[in-house]
């Protein structure tokens, strides 16, 4: 009999300790509300996240559904008491006329289950029909890029295109954005094809060269959305 109560006894010791060890974080405030806000607007909040527990920790994972976003966090790993702040931006472009809730999950230690979740609840309020929210814009965009010499680009190019000369091309790569469609063109396309062939192998998976170039072009719309027109004095 003593044994069994023995047992129980550090049984329960066991249990509590164990308890005393759980990996604790805390959040400031769990649901952020942003009220009533324009679609295209981007709703910018920053949740405090705190290790109330008596060890460290670790952030293995955050996880955003889809319009939402989360920048790096500034450390991962808290020491007990330790504090970081996670950044979330809600990009409200198609969510007008409806009422929404983002949940954002915090993952801890490699857990498979979240140990926080994060909300951003508010209105998103249409655009008049004449505007387009910039993350819609943004979805479209397209860089157009003319490789053809600053004179025969000057003479005439497609509207919108900027110049960047083939035999420049790899000094500019750093300013090109990876995440948007590139599409580039020269006279016949024999230089557009061997320079996007040259920017997918560098990473730029979406890159484009316009089927015969300028020519082909003209040949099926002459000169439409050609800049300066021709007929430009």
């Amino acid at each position: 009999m003593r044994k069994t109560i023995l047992f129980v006894f550090l049984l329960t010791i066991g249990t509590s300790l164990l308890a005393t060890a759980a990996v604790e974080l805390s959040v400031d405030n769990a649901q952020f509300d942003f009220g009533s806000v324009m679609e295209g607007s981007f709703v910018i909040h920053k949740f405090v996240l705190t290790n109330t527990g008596d060890e460290s920790l670790t952030i293995t994972r955050v996880h955003a559904p889809c319009g939402c976003t989360t920048t790096a966090l500034d450390k991962s790993t808290l020491k007990p008491g330790d504090s970081v702040e996670l950044q979330a931006v809600f990009d409200t472009a198609g969510y007008g006329g409806r009422t929404v809730t983002k949940g954002i999950y915090v993952y801890v230690n490699g857990e498979d289950l979240p140990i926080l979740t994060l909300k951003m609840t508010g209105e998103v309020k249409s655009v008049a029909d004449y505007n387009i929210p910039a993350g819609d814009l943004y979805l479209n965009f397209f860089l157009l890029i003319d490789l053809r010499s600053p004179d025969d680009y000057a003479a005439g190019h497609l509207f919108g295109a900027v110049n960047i000369p083939y035999d420049e091309l790899a000094d500019r790569i750093a300013y090109l954005p990876h995440e948007l469609l590139l599409v580039v063109y020269d006279q016949d396309g024999t230089l557009g094809d061997q320079a996007a062939q040259w920017l997918i192998a560098q990473g730029f998976k979406s890159a484009k060269s316009l089927f015969g170039g300028l020519d082909a072009w003209i040949q099926g719309f002459g000169q439409a959305l050609i800049w300066p027109p021709a007929d430009a004095e």
